[in-house]
């Protein structure tokens, strides 16, 4: 695919090679919306909402429900406008501190649906707009109050002007805003269509929030592109995929890893038989690095290969692990990527250090945040944060978040390194290691585990871990733990495990 040929979404619906009587969106119970009638969709919101006043770069929160209404208005508001999609569990206080943060002109929340974002933008005076879903049919809707649509041509979004804005994670506990332009977010979800060789006949089963960057990327965007069909649930739970495994014959899933744990679950109970000669040719995974036990295992009961890759808000996709390499998160489709030291020198192959990249899916820095701005980037390139290596071969693999580095007594170890070890262990399900305070050492280890079986104890950890890391890696507390903290995104959120276990 010609990169140059979709630089906006306008481009993506409307220009685009798709067959218009191809099912663009399907979602169990509900007539497809086809690709004419999604484009016709996308117009009607584009338009009505021009007459509601609403221009270019005005920023719209969208804050729904998951399923095929909201894949459409995402669309629809990024079209023309910026759009802010929102998680509708939010709180009231939440809302407002993001309504305010965001500078947010207009909220749709889908009519009668309880989110605390209807009084939350009514105590600020910001305009609140229904979505009515139209019943049985996927993907279509109205908008209220309904003033008429624009008698004018339909005002879309230029290459430069914001498509979304996102926000980071937040792992050390400060969302940043990241304004991500209509140009970098068509460009680097057609370099994951190239990637991934997506045509039209690929099916993605659609199971992630719509407010996650990877829920709008190749399940959405990256199959719209390739002409494709989404496959847009509604509360998904695990149970659910083995039903639409064999119903709807998705191509591709992505998930992250607690869903990819779920689904494990589920398929281990069916049948070979159920299992056998089905529709998946790939599985993704993101978010957070899955277990290498979980991968095989996957791979091997719906035989399809689990690759994941590096992706970032700020960045778009890094890197895809394609052809498949163990521990790595693949080959740069990035322009530019450079493994540097301390003093920013670039490194060699093999040499960890702490990755760089340039490109033009890259954005241009935080919004609001000149300070950030000047520790984010060197020599014209983004620093992730994240620290690794290029092997001889060109794979990246990933050694840890260099915020999240450990110092012991001077020795920096990555607490990355011991949560794949732990949790290739058999008997565990979920790991998490960061620092803990030490009186002598300045930083120790600790590590939350979440077992698979209760009889696992910390002597059978210490020793698995001893004959796989220095002895100065193995952690001096393991908890178990329910579950592991994690944020929205589904990443770990080491300084829970520091604050809740430092000495």
């Amino acid at each position: 695919m010609d990169e140059t040929g979709y630089l906006t979404i306008r481009d993506l619906v409307f220009t685009g090679n798709q067959d218009p009587d191809h099912n663009a969106i399907e979602c169990p119970g509900h007539r497809p919306l086809t690709y004419r009638d999604l484009r016709r969709q996308v117009l009607y919101g584009v338009k009505t909402l021009n007459a509601r006043g609403f221009h270019r770069n005005d920023r719209i929160a969208v804050i729904t429900p998951a399923g095929p209404e909201t894949a459409v208005i995402i669309i629809s508001v990024m079209a023309g406008f910026t759009s802010v999609p929102l998680n509708p569990e939010s709180r009231d206080d939440e809302f407002r501190r993001y309504f305010s943060h965001l500078k947010i002109k207009a909220v749709i929340v889908q009519k009668d649906y309880p989110t605390a974002a209807t009084s939350a933008a009514g105590s600020l005076d910001i305009p609140v707009i229904e979505l009515i879903p139209r019943p049985g049919f996927a993907g279509t809707f109205g908008l209220e109050p309904d003033t008429g649509q624009d008698t004018q041509e339909p005002e879309f979004a230029t290459l430069s002007d914001i498509a979304i804005l996102l926000l980071t994670s937040g792992t050390t506990g400060t969302q940043k805003i990241v304004p991500v332009t209509q140009k970098q977010f068509t460009l680097t979800h057609q370099r994951q269509v190239n990637a991934l060789k997506l045509v039209n006949t690929d099916r993605f089963l659609h199971i992630l929030p719509y407010y996650h960057a990877m829920g709008l990327g190749t399940p959405l965007l990256g199959t719209l592109l390739a002409g494709g069909t989404v496959i847009c649930t509604k509360d998904f739970i695990a149970l659910d995929f083995l039903p639409l495994l064999k119903t709807y014959r998705p191509t591709y899933y992505l998930a992250g890893p607690a869903i990819h744990q779920a689904i494990l679950r589920e398929i281990r109970k069916a049948s070979p038989e159920e299992l056998k000669d089905n529709s998946l040719r790939g599985i993704r995974s993101g978010s957070s690095p899955l277990s290498a036990a979980i991968t095989q295992e996957l791979g091997r009961l719906l035989g399809a290969a689990v690759t994941d890759g590096l992706a970032m808000s700020e960045t778009g996709m890094i890197s895809i692990n394609l052809p498949p390499r163990e521990g790595s998160v693949g080959i740069p489709v990035i322009e530019h990527l450079t493994i540097r030291d301390e003093d920013g020198n670039i490194l060699g192959n093999g040499e960890i250090g702490e990755i760089v990249v340039m490109g033009e899916t890259v954005f241009n820095g935080y919004e609001g945040d000149p300070e950030e701005n000047k520790a984010a980037f060197i020599d014209g390139g983004f620093r992730t944060g994240d620290m690794g290596y290029l092997d001889q071969d060109g794979y990246l693999f990933i050694t840890g978040r260099k915020k999240e580095m450990i110092n012991k007594g001077g020795e920096k170890i990555s607490p990355l390194e011991i949560d794949y070890v732990l949790m290739s262990h058999p008997l565990v399900k979920d790991a998490m290691v960061f620092a803990i305070q030490d009186p002598v050492l300045g930083e120790d280890i600790g590590a939350m585990v979440v077992r698979g079986q209760e009889n696992l104890t910390e002597n059978d950890l210490r020793t698995y871990l001893l004959d796989r890391l220095a002895p100065s890696k193995i952690p001096r507390r393991i908890s178990f733990v329910d579950a592991i903290p994690k944020n929205a995104a589904g990443k770990p959120v080491r300084h829970k495990g520091t604050g809740q276990y430092s000495e």
